[in-house]
């Protein structure tokens, strides 16, 4: 079995795109709480809400019962949707900055089904709570988004041809021929 390709990696592809897709999302969801009138953490607290109830996206302050918790389910979240976009990659043959995109936007959108599709309302995120469908969509998108930047940024582009090319045979290499250093 061939190894897979750098961005279908769990060494490579899968921290960096879990790393991006955590760090773009909580950027957008947050901007977009602000949009709102509401604090940076509130989607954070919200994703508590499987432990507190709908009350955890009305809960306005920052500690670690709220913030806290719902920042570890989100993180773990982006790494649980990045595993599946390496995943989806294993079977390529050759990466690519397209492959990426393709892979990354697909299990945001992905995500956005399973989650609030198939999801009982209890496991959602929660951004529903404090944000508007639009907020809730831009924080999907922006996971998607991050973890094709992370799987771009773990893609090794393929070498040029003359790299790989065996070199000429040297007179050391010969057999039969002496030589003498």
């Amino acid at each position: 079995m061939t190894r897979p390709i750098a961005m279908a990696r769990f060494d490579r592809g899968w921290p960096l795109a879990g790393a991006a897709a955590t760090v773009l999302s909580v950027l957008v969801l947050g901007l977009a709480a602000m949009a709102a009138g509401l604090p940076f953490w509130m989607p954070l607290n919200a994703t508590s809400h499987g432990l507190h109830g709908p009350e955890a996206g009305q809960f306005a302050g920052l500690d670690l019962a709220h913030t806290g918790v719902g920042a570890v389910i989100h993180v773990a979240a982006c790494f649980f949707w990045a595993a599946v976009a390496v995943l989806m990659l294993r079977a390529a043959e050759r990466g690519s900055p397209m492959l990426a995109w393709a892979a990354g936007l697909a299990t945001g959108a992905l995500a956005g089904v399973v989650d609030y599709a198939l999801m009982p309302a209890r496991l959602t995120p929660g951004w529903e709570l404090v944000l508007p469908a639009a907020g809730v969509m831009a924080g999907l998108a922006a996971m998607g988004v991050g973890i094709a930047l992370g799987l771009r940024a773990a893609h090794v582009p393929d070498a040029p041809a003359h790299l790989h090319a065996t070199p000429p045979p040297t007179a050391a290499d010969q057999p039969g021929i002496v030589h003498e250093d």
